[in-house]
């Protein structure tokens, strides 16, 4: 992660069937909309940008999909 973008790592997740389930949805742009309104965005390329925005993702979807992958170890790719 720390030589990718958040805007980059999270495109790269949304295509992922896993963290599309973590996230309740089944696309990949339903899943970018649900991370858009998590982090009360217009863009994901905010996120690398807005040190607020940078701060919802963190707690919203980072910390919150790793917990995810703890608690549901086969449910990853």
């Amino acid at each position: 992660m720390a030589s990718q973008s958040r805007c980059r790592w999270t495109a790269m997740r949304c295509r992922e069937a896993a963290f599309q389930r973590f996230l309740g949805v089944d696309s990949d742009e339903a899943a970018a909309a649900r991370v858009r309104e998590l982090c009360e965005i217009g863009s994901r390329a905010e996120l690398d940008r807005d040190a607020d925005a940078h701060a919802r993702w963190d707690e919203r979807i980072r910390r919150a999909y790793l917990n995810y992958q703890k608690q549901h170890p086969t449910n990853h790719q």
